[in-house]
């Protein structure tokens, strides 16, 4: 009788984690391994050295495997190995609860892909929302990359990024010429881990000696000097105020030396305004407030076309014509700012293991069906003092190093 008792008692569920060693530290894993434990789970790292089945049971994964996917990509057998495991494991275990899917991070991995993705969307197609005009550059061919601008619409000045939009590649500036790289999107990816992390402002057709393929060129838009980072942490999303790139005159393009720079140094959370982000007096525009209607509009069509948990978008606001534009969409970002992310994301992933009631699997809840996750969400705004939500009309002009929060209410 006491057997049958205990055999009712549920177990503890097991929360499987994998992050790369850097992304660790940024993520405080002692940190969520004590909030797994006050929610009566277990964190358990994943161990790419063993296979899954060795380390089950796995009632929720959370993770950033975009590095180990990257190096899937591009020919690492060990990495394949691993991400291989991994999908099989899931296929296995529908009602695991992973957070995120990876055929939805995969999406994200190339940052062409992504910029069409998010092209052929309702909000941009509706003008809600909007994306510099971009080309794919495979050449360092002068009139190549000329054609294929103007194909493209794209203008001087425009941001030369690389092609890999996630992990140690995804911001250098690579010297190797286009033959040794070729047109293979994530070839060779292991060997630039240890270098410069760099973009690079390109101003006119002297600078085109220094695009980089293969790699993506984006028309810049002066924006006021200023970034707004949305992050996205289940059915929430916070808007961060960064530094970003100052504004540059038409008259400066036609001698202007192309100039490189690391995107972590000019909008993380721990970067002060530069020289390359502070306006000349003269030349100071205040950019226009954010639009948080076209937020709202925007995390449900994302979350539509992704079926993500955890990701950021990176949007400015033209100086000129107010138009708000979609610059980049980031795997589970470092959510610098935002309170409590770690408690947000396990509230969520502990709603979703509880059992179902109405038929519907944990695999769909998960990202397979069309149901959203994220809802429309109401406009409130906190500091970093000052984590209560409380209504507020439309965003307006605050400290650039503000945060603005915004919760889920119910659906209509």
């Amino acid at each position: 009788m006491r057997s049958r008792v205990s055999n009712m008692v549920p177990r503890r569920k097991f929360i499987g984690c994998w992050f790369s060693a850097k992304k660790k530290k940024k993520v405080n894993l002692e940190k969520l391994r004590a909030i797994v434990e006050s929610h009566g789970a277990i964190l358990k790292e994943i161990d790419f050295s063993k296979t899954m089945k060795a380390q089950e049971p796995f009632d929720a994964i959370i993770h950033k495997m975009t590095d180990r996917m990257i190096e899937a990509m591009s020919g690492n057998k060990r990495a394949e190995k691993n991400i291989k495991d991994v999908e099989n494991y899931l296929e296995n275990h529908p009602n695991t609860v992973v957070v995120d899917p990876l055929p939805s991070i995969r999406k994200l991995l190339d940052r062409h892909e992504t910029y069409k993705l998010i092209k052929g969307t309702k909000l941009c197609l509706n003008g809600t929302l909007h994306i510099p005009t971009f080309a794919y550059i495979t050449s360092r061919n002068e009139a190549d990359i000329l054609e294929q601008m103007r194909a493209n619409s794209v203008e001087f000045p425009f941001v030369c990024k690389k092609s890999v939009a996630h992990g140690s590649a995804s911001h250098k500036h690579n010297t190797r010429t286009s033959t040794s790289y070729g047109n293979q999107k994530f070839a060779e990816f292991s060997q630039y881990q240890d270098m410069n992390r760099q973009m690079s402002i390109i101003f006119n057709k002297e600078g085109l000696k220094d695009v980089d393929p293969p790699c993506v060129a984006q028309t810049f838009i002066n924006h006021g000097a200023l970034l707004y980072k949305i992050y996205v942490i289940a059915d929430k999303y916070h808007v961060v105020q960064r530094p970003s790139l100052r504004d540059f005159s038409k008259d400066s393009l036609k001698d202007h030396k192309t100039i490189f720079f690391n995107s972590h140094d000019i909008s993380s959370g721990d970067s002060s305004r530069s020289k390359l982000t502070t306006p000349d007096e003269e030349d100071v525009q205040i950019a226009p407030p954010l639009e948080t209607s076209a937020i709202d509009a925007m995390t449900k069509e994302l979350h539509n076309e992704l079926h993500m948990t955890m990701y950021g978008v990176d949007i400015i606001a033209s100086i000129e014509t107010g138009k708000q534009y979609i610059i980049d969409v980031n795997v589970f970002p470092g959510y610098d700012g935002v309170p409590d992310f770690l408690d947000t994301l396990m509230n969520h992933v502990m709603k979703k293991l509880e059992p179902q009631t109405n038929g519907i699997s944990a695999r769909k809840q998960n990202g397979s069906a069309k149901t959203a996750l994220i809802k429309p969400l109401m406009k409130t705004r906190s500091n970093n003092n000052d984590t209560n939500c409380h209504e507020e009309p439309p965003l307006k002009k605050s400290s650039r190093n503000g945060v603005i929060s915004a919760k889920n209410k119910q659906a209509r």
